[in-house]
């Protein structure tokens, strides 16, 4: 056995002590962190995760070391002794291995027969769980590249609009796919985000969107990258229970650290509840990717997800008992105690070792008195210590000459000390002392670097922001911005206010421009006798392209003088004239409600020939919807289906 492999056996020896203490800690720590912030959490777990990986490092290099030094003496590489060729000392291993804690024999049978089963045990472990991780990985590049439909204009143009939000500028790219049955996030570089086709006839416009701030956030934290690290980890350190109870941890904290980003997107903590719950319906009959962010959740963390999202008390773990913590402080302080003793005795090899080899040197020489050891050579001895020139003093900065001054000097004077590439990029976009004075008179208070660079690059200028505030729109720097990246004027603004639906707010604006609804828009829905009552059926009527023929064609199916909610309804769950008319034509009593009702649950013509197969007539549509939730039908199809 080489010595690389005898060090990497002592290095998983010693991980199973470090790693336990690594947990106790940890253990400790969160239990004293319980009351704070999930994001201090999760990078405690997080640090507790590379802290084993490190220590791991770290411990290898060290037995690497004192392998290669075992292996030079048993070598007889013994360094600084020059013989004479009538001798070669060559000193035995038992006289330099000294390690009176621990009989000689029992090092050997530990180090020749224990550490090569040990290294092979390891490294088929690590090979098993490599293709496994391979497997999966495959299989999202796979699902990436194959059976993918493109996301609708409207949802595309929102999930922009929560990426600018949330501060991320790269472009995340969105599709759908019948092969997943809940939002997935891919993707280090490129990021792309998976919805399932089911979630847009599913979820509400207030649910998608939620659940899409959700996913933004993990492309914001880079949890992709973290979770590829940590799916290594797991690799390497799979004989290690505490590993796996770290890692499981940290992505429980890691979906509660993205909860909270997404709550904080709605208005309504109940919407996200709401569209985990019904994610979760659609998620249990599917496939779990390893590598893939979709949470992965139990019930259990599921239930404890909501009830913390709705603002519940969250159920507190079971008090430890006395001897619990006694216990735990037993344990921290068994692997505490003996570290200054081992340090030591690492400390102390090198030197012992050395003494050794100079003992047997000189034990040997003296036991020869007829051979002498040739001294050194004068030629090949250590060149004597000469002094170093100095090659150059330290150049001491020049004062500036007086009055005169440059543009980090003038930017300074101003109130911006920040560091070399901020000012590299405000002379870029030519932003001046008189600039930043300006727009720091007009906002009330001094942007930031970032700010001014983000506003000369929309060509934000004062005179814009003069005439908006002369508007009535006194807001944030960050909204200036983001109407100036929609081309939002003050036309526009005086254009839609003259609608009919009294001053639209800097929000509503925005959101008009990203949808692309001006006044001509606003007066063919009022012609085609579409009901508009404010900005924001505006909006929700051009997202979901509540048009006058989609309009007319409900008419014809026997729905008419639909009112605004219900059509955006309509729209959203996917009914069209044709499905209408068929429903129609089964239950005419059916009613806008129960055309909704029976989309949302999935009741098509299978179901209700089910239905009638089981003798459940006269069948209705709440009927159906009840036997629906029940699950009476589908367990017998089931069974009769095996």
């Amino acid at each position: 056995m080489t010595h690389h492999w005898e060090a990497l056996g002592w290095t998983l020896v010693h991980f199973c002590w470090q790693a336990t203490a690594i947990a106790v800690v940890y253990k400790l720590a969160d239990m004293a962190m319980m009351r704070t912030r999930t994001q201090a959490r999760y990078v405690l777990a997080l640090t507790a995760l590379l802290s084993m990986f490190a220590l791991s490092v770290g411990t290898l290099v060290y037995e690497e070391n004192i392998a290669r030094q075992a292996a030079a003496l048993s070598a007889g590489n013994a360094p600084h002794i020059v013989a004479t060729p009538t001798l070669q000392i060559i000193p035995r291993p038992e006289a330099v291995i000294d390690m009176p804690s621990m009989p000689r024999h029992a090092v050997k049978l530990l180090a020749s027969d224990v550490l090569p089963y040990l290294d092979f045990f390891w490294l088929a472990g690590v090979v098993c769980l490599s293709l496994r991780t391979l497997g999966g990985w495959w299989l999202i590049r796979r699902l990436r590249h194959s059976a993918l439909k493109k996301a609708p204009h409207t949802l595309r143009i929102g999930l922009d609009r929560i990426r600018l939000q949330m501060g991320i500028p790269r472009f995340v790219d969105l599709r759908l796919s019948h092969r997943v049955a809940g939002p997935l996030t891919v993707g280090v570089i490129r990021p792309l985000i998976l919805l399932p086709v089911t979630a847009l006839t599913s979820l509400s416009p207030e649910q998608l969107e939620v659940i899409l701030a959700h996913e933004l956030a993990h492309i914001r934290r880079a949890d992709y990258f973290w979770n590829l690290l940590q799916t290594m980890i797991e690799t390497l350190f799979f004989f290690h229970p505490a590993v796996w109870w770290i890692s499981h941890r940290l992505r429980e904290q890691r979906e509660l650290c993205c909860d909270d980003i997404a709550v904080a997107t709605c208005q309504d903590p109940a919407v996200y509840a709401s569209a985990l719950l019904r994610l979760e319906e659609e998620r249990r009959l599917h496939l779990h990717l390893a590598m893939a962010l979709d949470g992965n959740e139990s019930r259990v963390s599921l239930r404890a997800r909501i009830l913390r999202i709705l603002g519940d008390p969250e159920e507190q773990p079971r008090n430890f008992k006395p001897l619990s913590l006694a216990g735990m402080a037993a344990m921290l302080l068994l692997f505490i105690c003996p570290l200054p003793q081992v340090f030591a005795s690492f400390k102390a090899v090198p030197k012992k070792v050395s003494a050794s080899i100079t003992q047997v040197a000189r034990r040997t020489v003296h036991s020869r008195p007829a051979i002498k050891v040739a001294a050194v050579h004068p030629a090949v001895a250590a060149p004597e210590a000469r002094p170093t020139p100095l090659i150059a003093q330290a150049a001491k900065p020049e004062p500036a000459p007086q009055g005169k001054s440059d543009y980090i000097d003038d930017m300074r004077a101003a109130g911006y000390d920040v560091d070399l590439d901020k000012y590299v990029a405000m002379k870029i976009q030519d932003i001046t002392p008189e600039y930043a004075a300006d727009m720091a008179k007009l906002a009330g208070r001094k942007p930031t670097a970032d700010e001014l660079i983000a506003m000369k690059v929309q060509d934000i200028t004062p005179d814009y922001v003069a005439k908006m505030r002369a508007d009535g729109y006194d807001t944030s720097i960050d909204k200036y911005i983001a109407m100036k990246v929609q081309n939002v004027t003050p036309e526009y603004a005086d254009q839609m206010a003259k609608a009919g639906f009294g001053k639209p707010n800097v929000d509503d604006l925005i959101a008009m421009k990203v949808q692309g609804v001006n006044p001509d828009y606003v007066a063919k829905l009022r012609a085609d006798g579409i009901e508009v009552n404010n900005f924001h059926d505006v909006i929700s009527y051009r997202i979901f392209n509540v048009s006058p023929e989609f309009i007319a064609g409900m008419k014809d199916a026997g729905f008419s003088s639909i009112p605004s909610k219900q059509l955006l309804a309509l729209r959203v769950q996917g009914v069209g004239p044709e499905y209408a008319r068929a429903t129609k034509a089964q239950f005419p009593e059916a009613t806008v409600d129960d055309l909704v009702q029976m989309k949302i649950f999935n009741i098509d013509s299978d179901f209700i020939a089910s239905a009638k197969r089981h003798g459940f007539t006269p069948l209705t549509v709440q009927k159906l919807v009840k036997l629906r939730i029940s699950g009476i039908l589908d367990d017998n199809d089931s069974k009769a289906s095996n």
